[in-house]
């Protein structure tokens, strides 16, 4: 086996497994960071390979296993065609010859590689997904004081009898199929294969999934058919070998951590477990029901299950987009208007909870599972050794309600909520928003003045004035009034009235002088202003936004008002009362928050500097308007980058 960039490949010599003896085992695996960090194990699922990059979807600088915090260890399953397998072993156990080998005797090769090669004297985390999952509750048992926490998502501590059952149907596919020959094929044996894919793709996504026709993936495929052969068969075609995946699937359907030393007795070996436990299944995850998950948290002693609300079935442990998101129910949850019989917040968390918070809430268009997709200024900010480093504090981002993102939410009422109840948070050292965002972070203060020490307000307001009611009147009457929106209750996507939301609002997005010096040309990615504003604007909201959520979403913002808090619409003492250290960053541009051009000094701004007890206001010398604080511009993105440190630093 010849090592490939960064993958490394341990010897064991002759080494004992559940079907018998491996002459010379190999354990292939791959490291990320300094070992004298804190050691977090990752090893694979089923179907995943170190060289295909499956074990990178977490890992990296700034994600939620940062080489930089922690020492990484990925490990690769023996079966999975990179360490020892079926399709690279030596005769006389090659092939459908190869042993039978457990979850137990993957646990004990690993850690060999930990102790002997690695010197880690103790493992932080395993961090598994699926048959991750299942190893990383076997480590919690195998090795019981070796292991501090484990994490498992879309996983159970033993594969349940309709898992073995739904594992027979893409086996027994692949054993019938004619070429197939008993393990015995001198060639790939396709029929079988592609049955076998056809078998398991109906189990890996969830029923709505399908019915939502996600599989294809954004024009990636033309329809069901192209799915199947492209995402069902190909893989499998492609990168495996099919003894190695008969012979993989036999350890996942005999995993059972009660076999391990317990006799069988299930609810003895969960309660054994000593590690700190993290359960996250999924709500549509047909393979490992969150009900799995549920027997389990009554057994074990020190554990807290997260569930994750998706339509990505098992697939969301997978990197499936839109679900590195987490979701809080607050069950029954009173708003201005009226109830949310079950009212969800989404968040995604970035660093150490220990580490001091920082609070930083969407805007209008932006959505968490967007990210970098549109210039969002959260991906600029919030990166190792950027302003808002996750190394050095524990940053949350919160998704507005009416975002359209599975009811996802942010006001400081219900993210409070998440803060306190589900991450333990006791105080915000700051608040951090633009546009929408930032008239959330003038809230905070007022609605929990004892629980923010600061907050930065960038490009808004702490009341959204009459001239900006006016202008969100605009987009939202072109929506309303279009021939397709029929008052909201359409049946297919209103075209017309989201393309005119869109026409109407993006001239107030950037300052007169970016149109001037033909700025919308974007360095040559748009041929003329039409184009612009048809993919930029057009083609952004419809095909991410619906056309509901975009007008109830416009009405929070147009009703925007701290005063309206407790102040009973006092504005100046609404103001007056803030105890938090502000600094305010206005566009010199804005045509939404606007400036007094004689002075150069942002009107809402300036009075709002004027009656906070502890403020900051410094101007952003930009031709880029309003988005000029949504990261779109480099050079603002700088300037903010360095107003906020030193803020922070002070």
């Amino acid at each position: 086996m010849s090592s490939q960039a960064g993958i490394k490949y341990y010897h064991h010599g002759r080494f004992k497994v559940a079907g018998g003896v491996l002459p010379d085992a190999v354990t292939a695996y791959e490291t990320f960071g300094d070992p004298k960090n804190p050691c977090i194990v990752y090893p694979t699922a089923y179907g995943g390979k170190l060289g295909l990059g499956g074990q990178t979807n977490l890992v990296g600088t700034g994600k939620v296993l940062d080489p930089e915090k922690y020492f990484i260890v990925t490990f690769a399953l023996f079966c999975n065609g990179e360490s020892s397998s079926p399709s690279n072993t030596p005769v006389p156990y090659n092939g459908p010859y190869f042993p039978y080998v457990s979850y137990t005797d993957n646990i004990r090769a690993q850690y060999a590689v930990l102790t002997k090669e690695l010197g880690v004297s103790k493992v932080y985390s395993v961090v598994g997904f699926s048959m991750g999952g299942q190893q990383a509750y076997h480590w919690a048992v195998v090795f019981p004081d070796f292991v501090e926490k484990i994490a498992v998502i879309v996983s159970s501590a033993r594969t349940s009898p309709h898992n073995q059952c739904l594992l027979e149907g893409p086996k027994s596919a692949m054993l019938a199929s004619k070429d197939f020959d008993g393990g015995h094929y001198t060639s790939k044996p396709q029929h079988g294969m592609r049955a076998f894919g056809r078998v398991i793709i109906p189990w890996v996504f969830g029923q709505t999934w399908f019915r939502e026709h996600s599989y294809l993936f954004d024009g990636d495929y033309d329809d069901l058919h192209t799915f199947i052969r492209g995402h069902g068969e190909a893989g499998w075609l492609e990168n495996w070998d099919a003894n190695d995946m008969i012979a993989l699937l036999k350890t996942w359907q005999t995993g059972d951590i009660s076999q391990v030393r317990d006799g069988g007795d299930y609810e003895k070996a969960l309660r054994s477990i000593k590690a700190q436990t993290l359960l996250m299944p999924s709500n549509t995850d047909l393979m490992f029901p969150p009900e799995d998950s549920e027997v389990e948290m009554t057994y074990l002693q020190n554990a807290k299950l997260v569930l994750i609300d998706t339509t990505w079935g098992h697939n969301v442990g997978n990197g499936a987009p839109t679900d590195l998101d987490f979701f809080y129910h607050h069950g029954r949850f009173k708003v201005a208007g009226g109830i949310l019989p079950d009212a969800v917040t989404a968040y995604q968390t970035y660093g150490d909870p220990q580490n001091p918070c920082i609070v930083f809430p969407t805007c209008y268009g932006a959505k968490l599972a967007l990210g970098s997709k549109h210039h969002c200024l959260a991906e600029s900010l919030i990166k190792s050794c950027q302003v808002l480093d996750p190394r050095r504090y524990f940053i949350v981002t919160f998704a507005l309600f009416c975002n359209g993102e599975v009811c996802k939410s942010s006001s400081p009422s219900n993210t409070h909520a998440v803060l306190t109840k589900l991450l333990g948070v006791k105080k915000v050292f700051c608040v951090v928003g633009f546009s929408m965002g930032g008239q959330q972070a003038y809230h905070w203060p007022v609605v929990f003045p004892d629980f923010v020490d600061r907050f930065v307000a960038i490009c808004t307001s702490a009341r959204t004035s009459p001239h900006n009611r006016c202008f969100l009147e605009g987009p939202k009457s072109a929506m309303l009034a279009s021939k397709d929106f029929e008052d909201g209750h359409y049946k297919t996507i209103p075209q017309h009235g989201i393309r005119a939301f869109g026409r109407v609002y993006c001239a107030w997005a950037y300052g007169q002088t970016w149109f001037r010096e033909h700025k919308y040309l974007m360095d040559g990615e748009y041929p003329d202003l039409n184009a612009f504003i048809r993919e930029r604007w057009e083609g952004r909201y419809l095909q991410y936004w619906d056309a509901n959520d975009m007008v109830a979403l416009l009405n929070t913002w147009q009703n925007g008002d701290i005063s309206k808090v407790r102040d009973e619409g006092n504005y100046e003492k609404a103001l007056s009362s803030i105890k938090a250290k502000a600094l305010i960053m206005p566009s010199k541009t804005d045509l939404y928050f606007p400036v007094r051009l004689l002075f150069m000094q942002p009107e809402d701004s300036e009075i709002e500097v004027s009656l906070l007890k502890d403020a900051k206001l410094h101007v952003i010398p930009t031709v880029w308007g309003h988005v000029a604080g949504g990261g779109a511009n480099p050079p603002d993105v700088e300037f903010i980058s360095n107003n906020i440190r030193q803020f922070l630093d002070a």
